[in-house]
């Protein structure tokens, strides 16, 4: 009889991104291998403050030890708060924590625990908790050093972090190196696709930016991009087809991703597979992972004169993006779910 799994997932209604894809992947993947997966996703919301101690409740009181008379074997937790769930067999694949109690609780535009009326007791108790219950996980990895790093450094827990592909990994390609720089992503303050308008002025007029994705964000960049003069060289492309996108990349002379401090990013191995480089920042977390200054990728402080100039460099030589594109390829073409599947279903083998 097949092993059963459970993919664990805290959803925010009508939302999706990287988060999604990952479970939705893993899930896929490992029924691919012979094993009986199933995602199982409860609704997550932050606000307000108690909210998020009553959604590590909620978790917790789940039964997931059996279905229909039938043993669960094994759970796989992956953001918080999916993690907190009871189960004799569970591993941890953490995507991140609530990183608004740890790295940003300070940062007001974040609106970090610590800025926000009686926001440092819920910090202090979801600290107390992620020490409780992370430790009870049989295994505990994560996506990226990045992650690996930060629950060291947070809580003293360590953790292996396990690289997978993009969704479409075996189907990008390269075709050109048009005259437009592609931004893919949720549009998120967190994202700072705003660095990329404000960079355009700074920039060759013939270069365009393309910008695929949706969020709370998109008026805002309009205005910025009418404001800045520059909105006949932005294009917001909205929602995109995947048969759409990887043409997106496979013709763009480079790729735009600058998140702060970046949990994983598939955009980065997206950009790298269709053999592009890509412009970033030093403050980009786990992007960083992937990319080499001046080798696969221009690495530049988070202000947009310097981002300007970067993107410049490589719109007026193509011959250069062409090489850093390849050497990018090199050095993430061999990342694949095989490990990833082989270290979180080691107890159940």
């Amino acid at each position: 009889m097949k092993k059963k799994i459970c993919v664990l997932h805290a959803q925010v209604p009508f939302e999706r991104g990287g988060a999604e894809l990952l479970v939705e992947n893993l899930t896929r993947e490992l029924n691919k291998r012979n094993f009986n997966a199933e995602l199982v996703a409860l609704p997550f919301k932050w606000y307000p403050n108690n909210t998020l101690l009553d959604n590590v409740l909620a978790w917790r009181m789940i039964d997931l030890s059996e279905s229909n008379g039938n043993k669960i074997d094994l759970v796989i937790g992956t953001k918080f708060p999916s993690y907190a769930v009871k189960h004799d067999n569970k591993v941890i694949w953490l995507m991140h924590q609530f990183r608004e109690a740890y790295d940003l609780c300070d940062n007001k535009d974040y609106a970090g625990l610590n800025t926000i009326p009686g926001g440092s007791s819920i910090r202090n108790k979801i600290e107390e908790l992620d020490n409780k219950l992370i430790p009870e996980a049989k295994a505990i990895y994560t996506i990226s050093k990045n992650v690996t790093n930060r629950l060291n450094k947070y809580n003293g827990i360590d953790s292996i972090p396990l690289y997978h592909p993009p969704m479409h990994v075996g189907k990008y390609e390269t075709q050109s190196y048009d005259n437009y720089i592609l931004s893919v992503g949720r549009l998120d303050m967190k994202k700072r696709v705003d660095l990329l308008i404000k960079a355009l002025p700074y920039c060759d007029k013939s270069i365009k930016a393309y910008i695929a994705g949706r969020g709370a964000e998109q008026d805002k960049l309009r205005k910025l991009a009418h404001d800045l003069k520059v909105e006949d060289r932005v294009k917001f492309l909205g929602f995109v087809n995947d048969e759409d996108l990887i043409k997106l990349y496979a013709n763009a002379f480079a790729v735009y991703f600058a998140p702060i401090d970046e949990d994983y990013g598939y955009i980065t191995l997206e950009a790298l597979l269709s053999k592009k480089p890509v412009v970033t920042c030093s403050d980009s977390g786990g992007v960083l992972e992937f990319v080499e200054d001046k080798k696969s990728a221009y690495v530049t402080e988070a202000y947009e004169v310097e981002i300007g100039e970067k993107i410049n460099n490589l719109f007026q030589n193509k011959a250069q993006c062409k090489e850093m594109g390849q050497y990018g390829y090199n050095n993430v073409k061999n990342i694949c779910w095989d490990d990833v599947i082989d270290k979180l279903t080691q107890s159940i083998k």
